[in-house]
């Protein structure tokens, strides 16, 4: 499979996606598509996810993985975030998920924003931000609260979507 670099740009993301596939997919026993969650579906505090990344592995160094890397990370109450001193402002739990104990030495990091968070085989959430220093917990979209938009966007004529 290739992938076509269309424009490489700092912060591309404020923009649009930088890179495109050449072809479209070919669906294989490893390559595969992954179910959504019902719209609204919370996922138990106590939970235990996957997540996975390419991003940083180290305080020390700001290089990203050429390795891909998965962790298991357990769901927290939303109440863990919504009283982080430095999480409690912009926690939103319609719309977050607060990820990864923080007795635990074991999170997301720079570097793995827009990764998946899978719960039982479905995406639950992605990767979003968390405190500089990486540690647990950390902040990921509620895929959940997004499933009217993603309904309505995928519905939506071709000449109302973005021209990637």
């Amino acid at each position: 499979m290739q992938l076509q670099i269309l424009l490489l740009l700092p912060m591309a993301f404020l923009l649009s996606p930088g890179a495109q596939l050449a072809e479209l997919a070919e669906l294989t026993d490893a390559i595969y598509t992954i179910p959504l969650p019902q719209a609204g579906r919370t996922v138990d505090p106590g939970s235990v996810c996957s997540v996975a990344g390419w991003g940083r592995t180290s305080l020390n160094s700001m290089r990203t993985s050429n390795i891909l890397h998965e962790v298991d990370l357990e769901v927290m109450s939303d109440k863990t975030c919504q009283e982080d001193g430095l999480l409690q402002h912009y926690y939103k739990p319609l719309k977050m998920m607060c990820v990864g104990d923080p007795a635990e030495d074991k999170a997301s990091f720079s570097g793995d924003s827009g990764g998946p968070l899978v719960c039982d085989r479905t995406a639950q959430g992605i990767v979003s931000f968390g405190k500089r220093n990486g540690s647990p917990p950390r902040v990921f979209t509620r895929v959940s609260g997004y499933i009217p938009w993603i309904k309505k966007t995928m519905r939506a004529p071709q000449r109302y979507l973005p021209s990637w």
